[in-house]
């Protein structure tokens, strides 16, 4: 009898001795949790308990806690592109628009004479196409992003359908001074696409390359793999991963009344495309693969 009652008294022993460090340990994770919610902090939960449930809680509480973490500087982020976006978007309408009003003033004026007066429509017609050709760009980049862009896939060649558009490009080339050299294979490559957007997407990389390029361009066919380089001539201050994104504000991609949504669009059309587009910087060039299934 005297042995039993020792058994059980040693067995109340250690479970209240457990009961005590488990609930230390919901204690400390509770302040742990108090402290995490009222400070922007990267500390983490924790416990010293060697029951596997209470380690298995704390770190599923720690999993939650990181996927928080990076909800909120995701959050952030998209936040600042959004502000930036504003900022570029009210810049670029507003630069036209301004330009536009100050010449209307002008040709009101009876001080104007009748023939500046006809300069000055010409002007204001070129500040309202180009503020119609970023309503235009901001429209399509909507609806691609969205999805709303109708597909028509067919099994397109496309070595025939980049020669047919950089014979469009030749002379805007040869007026830059630029030297080119292609390399396309003599056998057809084809792909299942859309040929209205795989146009699209070839369009604005060689605008891209004619806006922001400098002396030399070469574009390689290799499979299905599309690859742009042209010389640029402030290498350091370009971020290659930030490229595609909309109104990356670096020069190479956004100049003028331009958001850089050409780029965007690419990027956009070539996903939605099931393809990848990448880009990278080496020494003076600028490197653009599409990569298209």
């Amino acid at each position: 009898m005297i042995i039993i009652i020792i058994i059980l008294s040693a067995a109340l022993i250690i479970c209240a001795a457990a009961l005590v460090m488990f609930k230390r340990d919901i204690r400390r994770l509770n302040t742990d949790l108090r402290k995490i919610a009222r400070t922007d902090t990267n500390m983490r939960a924790s416990t010293e308990t060697f029951d596997k449930d209470i380690s298995e809680l704390c770190s599923a509480v720690n999993d939650i806690l990181e996927k928080q973490k990076k909800i909120m500087t995701l959050g952030a982020k998209s936040s600042r592109e959004f502000r930036q976006a504003v900022t570029n978007i009210s810049h670029d309408l507003r630069t036209p628009l301004t330009s536009a009003i100050g010449y209307i003033q002008m040709i009101k004026s009876d001080k104007t004479p009748e023939t500046k007066k006809l300069e000055y429509l010409d002007v204001i017609e070129q500040r309202l196409k180009s503020l119609s050709e970023l309503m235009n760009g901001l429209f399509e980049y909507t609806q691609i992003a969205e999805g709303k862009t109708a597909q028509n896939i067919e099994k397109i060649n496309i070595c025939n359908m980049l020669r047919d558009i950089l014979s469009d490009y030749y002379a805007d080339f040869t007026d830059k001074n630029f030297t080119v050299e292609i390399d396309i294979p003599e056998n057809p490559v084809y792909i299942l696409y859309d040929a209205g957007l795989f146009k699209r997407t070839v369009q604005n990389l060689l605008q891209n390359v004619l806006l922001h390029g400098i002396e030399y361009f070469k574009l390689t066919v290799e499979g299905s793999n599309i690859i742009y380089q042209n010389k640029i001539s402030n290498p350091e201050i370009i971020e290659a991963d930030r490229l595609f994104e909309r109104f990356y504000t670096a020069d190479l991609s956004r100049s003028g009344s331009r958001t850089g949504l050409g780029l965007a669009i690419v990027k956009e059309i070539v996903q939605n495309m099931g393809g990848e587009v990448h880009a990278f910087t080496e020494n003076d060039m600028l490197n653009i693969c599409v990569c298209l299934k």
